[in-house]
């Protein structure tokens, strides 16, 4: 396990240290580098899949979801409201202005990780305010709310909320009743499959 961290965080400074020298695309303000990697070894840029699925169904006005996901992943399943932008048009000219917004936490998912943390030290290194990565990314998510990821050992009080929270987050996005026979789709990390699409999903600009 440590392995895998250390591995993440050698290639997150390396991008951090590759996205440093490669010339600005915009006109955003740039971070200084070593803000930029103070910044890496922070955690406080991730937001579980719980935070952001109580924002969403809360209606949350300061929630900005960036979908970095192919455009046909994107159609087959979407989280309520979010706008998909792939990485390489995520700070284009057409859609600065949004990432611009100081009172919006823009909320980076992807499949996993990997490629959301490439979007956030691109965000970051353009100094673009209040950006996190929803941790785990739709696999994480799909694992939690679709297939109902269980509590390990002795459930407590919260846990048992925490239970009944993820039944009816299931039941808000999918429909689906907590009775229901139905397997749930498998979630694999090249794509993500579901039966219906979740509503107000809309595509974002970008060239």
């Amino acid at each position: 396990m440590e392995r895998k961290y250390i591995y993440l965080a050698t290639l997150l400074i390396i991008l951090a240290l590759g996205l440093v020298i490669l010339p600005k695309k915009n006109d955003l303000k740039e971070m200084p580098p070593k803000v930029l990697l103070s910044a890496i070894a922070e955690k406080s840029r991730y937001l579980s899949v719980d935070q952001v699925t109580h924002r969403i169904i809360e209606n949350d006005p300061t929630l900005m979801l960036i979908d970095l996901r192919p455009a046909n992943q994107f159609k087959i399943f979407a989280l309520q409201g979010s706008i998909n932008l792939p990485v390489d048009s995520l700070l284009a000219g057409s859609t600065v202005e949004q990432f611009n917004q100081p009172v919006k936490d823009k909320v980076l998912i992807a499949n996993s990780d990997l490629v959301s943390e490439k979007a956030w030290l691109l965000c970051s290194r353009n100094a673009v305010p209040r950006v996190y990565i929803m941790k785990g990314g739709m696999n994480e998510w799909f694992t939690t709310f679709i297939t109902e990821k269980p509590v390990s050992g002795t459930p407590s009080s919260t846990d048992l909320d925490l239970l009944s929270f993820r039944k009816a987050a299931k039941q808000y996005f999918t429909g689906a009743g907590e009775t229901s026979s139905t397997p749930a789709t498998p979630v694999t990390k090249e794509s993500v499959q579901v039966v219906r699409k979740a509503p107000k999903a809309t595509s974002g600009g970008g060239c």
